[in-house]
Parts: structure tokens; sequence; C-alpha cells
């Protein structure tokens, strides 16, 4: 099953270890949700999850969506801190020319 950063977002999210519990509750937050667009999409992941994984992986592959996107997230803040902190200026670029 594949699916966009936007949806691991919403997963890491609202996904719990329970698949008919992660499963129910998309529905609920698809039903919840305003924006007719959001409700496409959420709807949209509800049905993936229940028709493309199955219940007996769901373990095994919601664990892995944690730790990757735990890491997705570590590395965005490493990466902000590592802009703030670099002062970097373009006449350096000039003098090696």
């Amino acid at each position: 099953m594949r699916l966009s950063i936007q949806e691991k977002k919403v997963l890491y999210a609202f996904a719990c270890p329970n698949y008919h519990n992660t499963v129910t509750r998309l529905k609920w937050l698809t039903g919840l949700t305003v924006d007719p667009q959001t409700k496409r999409r959420m709807l949209e992941l509800a049905r993936k999850m229940e028709t493309e994984m199955s219940e007996s992986w769901y373990k095994g592959f919601y664990h892995h969506l944690r730790m990757e996107m735990d890491e997705y997230r570590c590395l965005k803040r490493s990466l902000r801190v590592l802009k703030n902190n670099t002062d970097y200026e373009e006449d350096l670029y000039d003098e090696a020319v």
C-alpha cells in the first residue's frame, strides 16, 4: 500500500495499534470534517485502509509508520536548526568566481 506524506501525517496523528479502532476513527473524522476536499481525502484514506490492508499485518505497519514519521520529524527539526544556525553569505561566492 502506497501512502502520501499527507496520509502518513494523518495516520501518525490519529492511528492507534488497533486496526478496527483506526478505521472507525478515520470514518468519524471524515464525518466531522467540514472542507469538501479534505473530507474526500479522509474518506479515501479510510477506504484504502479497509480494502488494501489486512488486519494481520497492520500492527507491524503501524509501528513502522511511527518509526518513519518520528525520524521524519527529527530530520525536519534538525534541518530547521541547521538553517537557523548557518549564516552563509553571498559575498563568498563572488570572491570565489
